[in-house]
């Protein structure tokens, strides 16, 4: 669930996440903080009013008693008392009904009342008497109660104003570190493209120098490993290249020799096998049956040592490259296949292809077909395979299509498929080799019990190839 909740999401989201906690638990910390002061603010300001309202209707009743004037004790008061703030006063008539005497209902504008909330939590527990009563003589009391409803209103007002700025400054906080820190984790996200880049084989990518100095540092030495990496797979390719000449140039002589020599020396033996059995038939001889039996045997060997030496020049040399149509070449490869192994069903998709693509792809698609055919059947125990091999081109804006860009082979098959720790034998690691040095790509996709699919890219033309490997630049600032 933490994995999920936070660990999972952006450098960016936990960042703002953790400063926007920060800044909540710093507000909590401060309301509670002035909610304290204020309730004790409060509190004093109510303590205070309370002492003087008492003293201002001591001196008010006392000054009126003098003056024998206490029966206007109820029209006097308010007169003198209609300043105070935070208290209620009452006056207290013959029959015991309360009459508010401060403030007059509609002398004071109150402020708006604060939520009850609020209240609850400012709301002060008075020290001493909360309700005072003055009584002079005989005279009707006067009581007074404190009234901290404006105290709080008051402090809620400036509770609720310093609020609203909080939110307005946390959020324009938070709006500018979500730009910043997009603008320092951006060559971040451009690193990692970068390096799935390279992890995909494209070492002609680039990067950008970012302006933030330290990723700038890390950028170039992204660059640095790229353009090494490139140079050293340029060297791989052309070493793999020569080593493909080489070893072709090799099979070419070892087919030769075996057309050449072990060809005529097949056809020498049938022919005197077959002298040898006619001058026995001449010849009445007890022995001629035998000899005609063991002629038959050197005869048998010798047209199956004839069908090896083709069947090995044709695995090493497929036939003359660049002179037969390089459709008849596959179809004949995959028509070997079928012969040899009758129960597995191979289907053909060749689109339009040209005759010849030059000796390097036409051996290269000879290559990867047969390898791939040969892993299917031989380890994969496929009984069904397809083979896919088509042209294919960009389309202009007017809507017509250009000459083809590169082929794209695709072999499948519904064998048990290649395990995902086994390692890439020699055949596929060879294919693979063979086709990244024509600038092409070969990416194998398979699962346990679920078959194998090869697919294959090669660019049509060497400029194409030169282009791919020029410097890409990704993610410019």
């Amino acid at each position: 669930m933490l994995q999920k909740l936070w660990y999972d999401r952006p450098v960016r989201t936990q960042l703002l996440i953790a400063i926007g906690a920060i800044n909540l638990i710093a507000a909590l910390l401060a309301g509670v903080i002035s909610i304290i002061n204020t309730r004790s603010a409060t509190r004093v300001e109510i303590e205070a009013s309370l002492e003087i309202a008492q003293r201002f209707v001591t001196a008010t009743m006392k000054d009126l008693a003098a003056q024998d004037r206490l029966e206007q004790l109820e029209e006097e008061l308010p007169l003198e008392l209609k300043h105070l703030r935070h208290v209620r006063i009452m006056f207290m008539d013959t029959m015991g009904q309360l009459t508010v005497v401060s403030p007059q209902p509609g002398s004071v504008t109150r402020p708006e009342q604060a939520p009850r909330w609020f209240a609850a939590l400012v709301r002060p527990q008075l020290v001493g008497r909360a309700v005072r009563v003055v009584a002079i003589d005989h005279a009707n009391p006067v009581i007074i109660i404190g009234e901290p409803s404006d105290e709080i209103a008051e402090a809620w007002r400036d509770f609720s104003s310093l609020a609203i700025m909080w939110l307005t400054l946390n959020a324009l906080i938070l709006l500018v570190l979500y730009a910043v820190l997009g603008r320092l984790l951006d060559p971040l996200a451009h690193l990692s493209r970068g390096m799935l880049s390279l992890e995909e084989g494209r070492y002609a990518t680039r990067l950008a120098l970012p302006k933030v100095k330290e990723l700038g540092v890390l950028t170039e030495r992204f660059n640095t490993l790229a353009s090494a990496l490139g140079t050293a797979r340029d060297e791989n390719s052309r070493l793999y290249r020569q080593l493909i000449s080489v070893q072709e140039e090799e099979r070419r002589e070892i087919a030769n020799e075996l057309h050449d020599e072990a060809g005529p020396c097949l056809f020498g033996i049938t022919a005197n096998a077959s002298s040898i059995q006619m001058l026995a038939n001449q010849r009445p001889d007890g022995r001629t049956a035998e000899i005609t039996r063991r002629v038959g045997e050197i005869l048998s060997i010798t047209e199956r040592l004839k069908l090896m030496n083709r069947a090995l020049l044709k695995k090493l040399r497929p036939g003359p490259l660049g002179k037969v149509k390089l459709s008849a070449l596959l179809d004949e490869l995959i028509a070997g296949f079928q012969r040899r192994h009758s129960d597995a069903h191979i289907m053909v998709n060749f689109g339009a292809l040209a005759d010849s693509y030059g000796e390097a792809i036409d051996l290269a698609l000879y290559r990867c077909i047969q390898e791939g055919i040969t892993n299917a059947i031989r380890h994969g125990k496929a009984s069904n395979l397809s083979v896919d091999l088509l042209e294919e081109s960009a389309i202009r804006r007017n809507g017509s299509r250009r000459k083809p860009d590169k082929l794209s082979l695709t072999l499948s098959d519904d064998g048990k498929g290649i395990a995902p720790s086994t390692a890439k034998g020699f055949g596929l690691t060879a294919m693979t080799e063979r086709v990244r040095s024509l600038g092409g790509s070969c990416v194998i996709e398979s699962a346990r019990s679920r078959g194998t699919t090869i697919h294959v890219e090669i660019p049509v033309k060497a400029e194409r190839e030169k282009k791919a490997r020029e410097p890409e630049w990704v993610g410019a600032l």
